[in-house]
């Protein structure tokens, strides 16, 4: 009896020592950070979006912990109702194991009001959700706005790590607050797509949870004309998320929607960069929309420059720089055919100069939303990229130095001003010489063939002065690793060499001195007869 009350307990003590032991195996894997690679069994249109909403109230609101509780009892009804199932969302007070999807009070936040969700940064949600076990993270704040409440709002994605600009929405009614905080919810949402296959300037993307149609068509659902940002998320080994890159001046927008997938056109100031194939990355894009009225744009110099870009020209158009290529190649046509001076074709919809912080504010046009923003130093374009004004209040384009080739344009200047000077000595003492050729003083005309001989030739003086120019501004654009500025101060030397070429071509002396020879014959058979 003393055994069996022995191996009793014995397998009593197992029991408790295996539940109580971490979890292994399949166990495990259900319990895995979310953190990983979106690759699984299903396709990601049958995913839904694993969704957490917290809201946390500012004590002056006053409301208690009944209402509370019904405002979240209320969300999630209207949330049922319009989203359905392509939100997965717990519903509030029911008995559960895993409580990471929901709507939740925010106890963490130190400051309950819109100021202190604007000063959210991504670092410090990561932190507190390190694991992140959810796709949707909505922070919503509810304060008093006079008599009314003010509803504050902002989506932290997981996918991008990107924390979006705060929304506000405000009510008078206590009893409005659950279907204004849902307006806000929908305003604030953003889809993210899977880019599946590139074929040129066209794209194919898949919507996490399109194939869950939503009660409200309206709500949640890729519309055409829709923008989206890319971006990729490196896997390592075992398909955890390692590192994850926004891709600069790229967007997408919809062209046609479908039950599965969609076809998107690219626009972008960097050639493929969403071709070709990469091992364990994953390619996606966040969609986004204008929320600020304008956007500061600053010029910054690239590396560690400190000048300021004042008195830059910024021209907006619709047109990209292969349009405005060929509207520049039918211009030229057109003249070579008219024989009429060559026309800029007009592409440029505004134009704008930048203030002694090199800034400028682009407003949001809703007629034409995404623009190319071409940059011009002088008239060098120094840089031409793709925007869409409203989307951030602040944004900065790094641009080459360009001090060096302003450099070399004034030295230039100043040598096209003594080449023209040394052009018009140089026709005055041949208009001279031709002078006393036809009176027939054939001394000084002598003397002054013989001076123009015994002088330096002023195209190897003014060659020599261009190389010294062309040689010490390359030598300090390779210094910087500057490309672009080597390559404009040789198209700039280019042509000015070919000015001194023309103009002070050794030929015209000789050419002179055959026709002196020619009036002297003349002049003497004139004497014969």
């Amino acid at each position: 009896m003393s055994q069996f009350t022995g191996l009793k307990s014995y397998c009593c003590l197992l029991i408790l020592g295996m539940l109580s032991a971490p979890a292994t195996g399949p166990l495990y894997a259900q319990a895995a950070p979310a953190e990983t690679s979106i690759a699984s069994n299903l396709h990601i249109s049958l995913r839904p979006y694993r969704t957490r909403i917290e809201i946390a109230c500012d004590p002056q609101t006053r409301l208690d912990e009944f209402e509370r509780q019904s405002l979240q009892q209320q969300l999630y009804q209207i949330i049922e109702r319009s989203v359905g199932e392509k939100w997965l969302l717990k519903e509030p007070g029911t008995p559960q194991a895993d409580t990471n999807t929901g709507i939740f009070e925010n106890r963490w936040l130190p400051l309950c009001t819109s100021t202190g969700l604007s000063r959210l940064q991504p670092e410090q949600i990561l932190e507190r959700y390190p694991q992140q076990p959810f796709e949707k993270l909505f922070l919503i704040t509810i304060e008093p706005a006079g008599i009314g409440y003010r509803i504050s709002g902002r989506e932290f994605d997981y996918y991008s790590q990107r924390l979006s600009p705060l929304s506000e929405k405000t009510t008078y009614e206590k009893m409005f607050l659950a279907e204004t905080t849902f307006n806000l919810l929908r305003d604030l949402f953003s889809s993210v797509v899977s880019i599946e296959t590139v074929e040129g300037e066209q794209v194919t993307v898949s919507e996490q949870a399109s194939q869950y149609l939503t009660p409200d068509p309206g709500v949640a659902t890729v519309q055409t004309n829709s923008y989206f940002l890319p971006f990729f998320r490196y896997l390592n080994r075992d398909r955890e998320v390692k590192n994850i890159q926004m891709i600069p001046w790229t967007y997408l927008e919809i062209e046609e929607v479908d039950r599965k997938h969609a076809t998107c056109s690219v626009t972008s100031a960097l050639r493929g960069i969403l071709g070709g194939s990469r091992r364990r990355v994953e390619t996606l894009a966040l969609q986004v929309q204008p929320r600020y009225p304008e956007t500061e744009l600053s010029l910054i110099p690239r590396g560690t420059s400190t000048q300021t870009y004042a008195g830059m020209k910024v021209q907006l158009s619709p047109l990209n720089p292969q349009e405005v290529r060929q509207l520049q190649i039918a211009a030229k046509k057109e003249s070579e055919e008219t024989k009429k001076p060559l026309k800029e074709p007009d592409y440029v919809t505004s134009e704008f100069l930048t203030n002694r912080s090199g800034t400028i504010e682009i407003n949001v046009d809703p007629q034409q939303p995404l623009i190319w923003l071409y940059i011009r130093s002088g008239k060098a374009l120094v840089a031409n990229v793709p925007y869409l004004p409203g989307i951030d209040s602040q944004i900065s384009i790094q641009i080459p130095d360009d001090r060096i080739r302003l450099g070399v344009e004034g030295e230039l200047a100043v040598l096209n001003g003594e080449l023209i000077e040394a052009v018009a000595d140089l026709s005055m003492k041949m208009s001279r010489i031709r002078r006393w050729a036809k009176s027939e003083d054939w001394d000084k005309v002598n003397t002054g063939i013989r001076e123009l001989e015994s002088e330096l030739s002023p195209r190897k003086i003014f060659q020599d002065k261009l190389n010294v120019i062309r040689v010490s501004a390359v030598k300090a654009a390779q210094a910087q690793n500057n490309r672009t500025a080597q390559a404009r101060i040789a198209s700039l030397c280019r042509e000015t060499g070919d000015r001194i070429e023309r103009f002070l071509n050794p030929t015209s002396i000789i050419d002179l001195k055959t026709e002196i020879q020619d009036l002297k014959q003349l002049s003497g058979n004139d004497k014969k007869r």
